[in-house]
């Protein structure tokens, strides 16, 4: 059995890590990419690097020989990056790693001998974990008008172990290997090139967030599946590549912007209307109650980049 699966893991896969002023994450990345190139055929590394000033460039190319710097003149955004690297390459697997993931010994083997044994599946996802071993959450189901408005009041917050059906991360219990799933994480997944192509790639109007159910969403209504192969191990600096942790207003504009477009995009205007309308009003709503209670709230600037996006993403939508 082990020989039947290492036989099937010698194929070629193109790895493709975007990187943005995350130097020493993408070295620690491109090592342990580095130390898995004997586990398949013709591996091949390319780092899509959206105009870094940090030297992140000058680390791949002086330190990896082996792998094909892709440099970009402006930061365009996660997939239209993504998008460059599956360009230059031919692998029959694309393997979408973030700059600040690293690949444990056999994760990519396993990957790759998952999707070979699965035809039915075109996107498989590891199981992440933080730094220090902890498991971290990697799958999680559509979004949904009703799911936006159970998260944005807060009632995902309050009911963490009640009402499953609309809590948007799948629970550590529900993360079983093998199992078919909405969406697996956009910090490392492995696709089948095929499949990439027949929808297009990554949408160039998506900047940054979504990107998981612009590509995963098309899977399901081809009637092909998307599962977690929780014998790959991935180890994830949660946040560190996009920047989440500092919510700049850059990052909560499109956050906003990539929701409403998406939603636009894959369930029609009027559904995309109505959750950018449910979210303004929860969010002026409970400004307007913390300013009565005269504590401070996140609300209003929610607010505020919510009503920005919406409007950045029918611009987009109706070109």
């Amino acid at each position: 059995m082990v020989t039947r699966l290492w036989t099937r893991a010698r194929m070629s896969v193109d790895v493709i890590v975007v990187s943005y002023n995350t130097r020493d994450l993408l070295r620690a990345c491109l090592r342990s990419v580095a130390r898995a190139a004997n586990e398949v055929d013709n591996l091949r590394v390319f780092v899509v690097d959206n105009a870094s000033g940090d030297g992140s460039t000058d680390i791949a190319r002086n330190e990896f020989s082996s792998v094909q710097l892709v440099p970009l003149d402006e930061n365009i955004g996660f997939g239209p990056a993504n998008n460059r690297g599956i360009r230059v390459g031919n692998g029959a697997y694309l393997l979408f790693l973030n700059s600040d993931a690293e690949v444990t010994p056999g994760a990519l083997k396993t990957l790759v001998s998952f999707l070979d044994a699965n035809p039915d599946c075109v996107i498989a996802g590891p199981r992440l974990e933080y730094p220090d071993g902890r498991f971290q959450l990697s799958c999680r189901r559509f979004p949904t008008f009703l799911r936006s408005l159970w998260n944005t009041a807060g009632l995902q917050r309050r009911f963490p172990n009640q009402f499953t059906s609309l809590q948007s991360w799948l629970s550590e219990a529900d993360h079983a290997h093998g199992a078919k799933v909405d969406m697996v994480s956009g910090a490392c997944f492995l696709a089948r090139r095929d499949y990439f192509d027949s929808i297009g790639g990554f949408d160039e109007n998506l900047f940054l967030y979504e990107e998981e159910m612009d590509v995963m969403l098309p899977a399901r209504r081809k009637g092909k599946n998307v599962c977690y192969c929780a014998e790959a191990r991935v180890m994830h600096h949660h946040g560190a590549s996009s920047g989440e942790h500092q919510a700049s207003d850059a990052s909560l504009f499109h956050r906003y912007r990539s929701k409403y477009y998406t939603f636009r995009k894959h369930y029609g205007p009027l559904t995309a209307w109505l959750t950018f309308t449910t979210d303004l009003w929860v969010f002026r709503i409970s400004a307007g109650l913390n300013r009565i209670r005269g504590s401070a709230s996140p609300a209003g600037r929610n607010a505020e980049f919510c009503l920005r996006g919406y409007r950045a993403a029918r611009t987009l939508s109706n070109k």
